[in-house]
């Protein structure tokens, strides 16, 4: 009869093999921490376009003004696209908006919060921005809608994007130049705060 040694891990092989699994996941948590935290904000830039892009499309389309606006109430946010000119849409009422909204629910967002107030077109009091585009030209109608909204990511690195407007109501994304971390694909698409 043969007797097999028996094969196993000793205490001291377990306890490398969990102190190298500690190490690296020390080293990989806050990268990974960063990339979700870009992730988010980017995705959240990226809706702001589409929602720009979708509404000009809209004007277009329908031969008629549209109003887009971006409202804030406390740290919540949306986007509302309407055929009512003069005040847009409540975009946090889910039928005031007759083009579109976003985002049909605030987690949407991801944890991206808006910094400070839109400027696009005149701001007042009640953090709301509005801008009506031109369905003739597909241009803002009034050269005071130009502008845009800062956002930022969540968490405690802090990344900054900037939706900017242009007249003829073509939207990009910029990184804001006080933004306190910069983004390493928008170094060349500065923009002032």
């Amino acid at each position: 009869m043969q007797w097999h040694k028996a094969r196993g891990f000793t205490l001291i092989e377990l306890m490398v093999t969990i102190a190298v699994l500690a190490i690296l996941l020390v080293v990989a948590v806050p990268s990974f921490i960063e990339f979700r935290e870009r992730a988010a904000v980017r995705g959240a830039g990226d809706q702001l376009v589409s929602f720009w892009a979708n509404a000009k499309l809209e004007a277009l389309k329908r031969d008629r003004p549209i109003s887009v606006s971006i409202k804030k109430v406390g740290a919540t946010m949306c986007m509302g696209a309407s055929t009512v000119i003069t005040a847009g849409c409540d975009c946090f009422s889910a039928t005031a908006c007759d083009v579109d909204r976003y985002p049909p629910v605030q987690g949407d967002w991801r944890g991206v919060t808006m910094v400070g107030l839109p400027t696009l077109g005149p701001t007042d009091s009640d953090d709301d921005g509005l801008a009506v585009i031109d369905p003739k030209r597909g241009y803002l109608a009034d050269d005071d809608d130009v502008g845009g909204v800062t956002i930022q990511s969540p968490g405690s690195k802090v990344y900054r994007l900037k939706l900017h407007v242009d007249r003829w109501a073509k939207p990009y994304l910029c990184m804001p130049t006080n933004s306190p971390r910069k983004l390493p694909d928008f170094g060349t698409r500065s923009c002032a705060p």
